[in-house]
């Protein structure tokens, strides 16, 4: 019994110094390798504790190989585009200027009665009040009201009515995003006038934010 207890203490307080290393998020809003991290872990650290004929190293030596694994995915993930595509789940834009897009929402397998239902679950009860319904990586729905239905909401709360605008990432640690930028509706000359007019080159930018209007927030890189 001696036994049994402290190799679940030991397993335990394992579990938690390396779940507080990974980060603290909620189940639903995992990345697919770490919701495959976390269900490995799981896995592994009971088998020691239900087996007393399994040595714990066993387990401690896959905790630490899938956490040092997740850790080299999520940094590689951030600097290498080709990780991102691969192992990263990108946003869908599932309603566009209150038009539902058939084919994004055929491609991420979500039916117009689970749209109707999260527009609900938003107090949005008619697709024309919204500027963009996206898909995030998570799982999760992002609605963005078009202005006049935000400024409807404001006004009527005596409020002052919000800037209009829905910010695009176009750069992110001097890394161009193609895909954002088509889908602002720019192109790569309004980006090299935006970055010369600032005396500014793509790898001085940490993050270059825009909207469907072409404003621009720029953040540029500390100097070293």
């Amino acid at each position: 019994m001696i036994t049994i207890v402290l190799r679940t203490l030991i397993i335990y307080l394992l579990l938690i110094g390396i779940m507080r290393f990974m980060g603290k998020r909620q189940l639903g809003e995992l990345e697919v390798s770490e919701l495959v991290t976390t269900l490995l872990l799981s896995e592994i650290a009971s088998l020691p504790i239900t087996s007393q004929d399994i040595p714990l190293s066993h387990a401690i030596l896959p905790i630490l190989l899938l956490m040092s694994l997740e850790v080299l995915l999520s940094g590689a993930v951030m600097r290498i585009p080709l990780f991102k595509k691969i192992l990263s789940i990108r946003p869908a834009i599932l309603v566009r200027d209150g038009k539902p897009d058939r084919a994004a929402m055929s491609t991420a397998r979500i039916s117009a009665d689970e749209l109707m239902s999260q527009l609900r679950q938003k107090d949005v009860g008619d697709p024309d009040e919204v500027a963009y319904a996206i898909l995030e990586p998570n799982g999760q729905i992002s609605i963005i009201k078009r202005a006049s239905a935000r400024q409807a909401t404001t006004e009527e709360l005596g409020l002052k009515p919000p800037e209009v605008g829905f910010m695009h990432l176009i750069i992110s640690d001097g890394k161009k995003n193609a895909r954002n930028l088509q889908m602002a509706g720019l192109d790569d000359e309004w980006l090299a006038d935006v970055l010369k007019k600032r005396g500014l080159t793509e790898a001085d930018v940490f993050l270059l934010l825009a909207d469907d209007t072409g404003n621009a927030r720029i953040f540029p890189k500390e100097a070293s």
